[in-house]
């Protein structure tokens, strides 16, 4: 049974400048796709993904603070042979002190991360689908 491509028939436009344009070409060109079918594509992936709850955002950020912490702390003991309290303490507060920027940059990558991989697997998965060729 032979593949049925989807039949688009709603349209959505938009204006951008040429350097955005320029931009939105250069990513296209990379995952070897119109421009049209990328924009569809990345548009429609973003569009489903669910923003992480609170909990989970707090949870990351207590993962990231610890993270820091315990590699501060490794580095500090490595290099002088022993931590002081104060030391210890400033390691904490500026952990503390970064740890939600850092969650929602880890967030942000791993967001990132993921949207490549599932448009790079639904390309991957189109040309195997059309015998390897680009249509």
């Amino acid at each position: 049974m032979a593949h049925q491509p989807a039949r688009y028939t709603e349209s959505i436009g938009l204006k951008v400048t040429a350097e955005q344009y320029e931009t939105l070409r250069r990513l296209a060109d990379s995952y070897s796709k119109p421009i049209a079918e990328w924009c569809r594509d990345t548009l429609v992936a973003t569009a489903g993904q669910r923003r992480p709850s609170p909990v989970e955002i707090g949870l990351l950020a207590e993962v990231t603070a610890t993270q820091a912490i315990v590699i501060d702390l490794l580095c500090a003991f490595g290099k002088d042979g022993k931590v002081t309290t104060q030391r210890a303490q400033e390691i904490v507060d500026t952990a503390h002190e970064h740890k939600y920027t850092e969650a929602a940059e880890l967030l942000r990558l791993a967001q990132s991360q993921a949207s490549k991989l599932r448009l790079g697997g639904a390309a991957h998965s189109e040309r195997r689908e059309k015998g390897g060729r680009r249509e």
